[in-house]
């Protein structure tokens, strides 16, 4: 059930940075919601901030700044109709195959878990292709299996109005922590995409937001008409 996704998220102590594509309960927009909660200092230390119709992170305070580079990228851009999102540097990934004329699938086949041993985060991705008149929603995973070699999986869909998928980068807490598995699940957005990410917000563990991206897309004119985010810190 719908509800359920939204327990799953709630009750998870440390979701880690996850990624919801969906249709708003009108089914007139494309939703990306791009939300990142942390444990150390060093992650917290984070702001998503806007640049054009792009969405990077960036310190707060820059003399604080973390020299992990796992957690300085590009979070949201787009390439043409198609508009990627991920917890990494891999959205240059994606985008350069996008532009190059590769696919989604392709790109995602490229990565790797990140090297942060011993927890091997996953990278995690998703596509909102609004190319061709179509409306087509993907995920994809690159995950470091028991063996050490990574294992590859993607998941495409077709959402109905005022539901979206919710996909992240950890199961739950623990040391090291967990990796999700599984399919990405589905989550209920109501109301309009302002109340639909606010909802979602409020879904994530008090101590440990950091920060959260809204992008909606108008589905008739394939516009971004909106680029928000929301920071705990500043």
């Amino acid at each position: 059930m719908v509800e359920d996704g939204r327990e799953r998220l709630r009750s998870n102590p440390y979701p880690g940075r996850g990624i919801i594509l969906g249709l708003d309960a009108s089914g007139r927009y494309a939703l990306q919601v791009y939300f990142i909660t942390a444990r150390s200092a060093g992650s917290k230390n984070r702001i998503l901030e806007i640049e054009g119709e792009e969405v990077r992170t960036q310190p707060f305070d820059p003399a604080e700044r973390s020299g992990d580079p796992n957690i300085w990228y590009r979070a949201v851009a787009r390439s043409c109709n198609r508009h990627a999102v991920s917890n990494g540097i891999h959205t240059d990934v994606i985008l350069d195959f996008l532009n190059r004329g590769g696919s989604f699938a392709d790109a995602v086949m490229t990565m790797t878990s990140e090297l942060d041993a011993p927890n091997f985060t996953p990278r995690i991705s998703g596509l909102t292709d609004l190319a061709d008149g179509q409306v087509a929603m993907a995920f994809g995973m690159a995950s470091r299996g028991r063996s050490g070699r990574t294992g590859h999986n993607m998941y495409g869909y077709r959402p109905a109005p005022g539901t979206g998928r919710c996909f992240h980068t950890y199961a739950r807490d623990g040391n090291p922590v967990p990796a999700y598995t599984g399919r990405p699940y589905e989550i209920d957005l109501p109301g309009t995409p302002d109340e639909a990410a606010a909802g979602i917000w409020e879904l994530l563990p008090a101590d440990k937001r950091v920060a959260m991206a809204l992008k909606v897309i108008d589905l008739e004119t394939r516009r971004v008409v909106a680029l928000k985010v929301r920071n705990t810190l500043g």
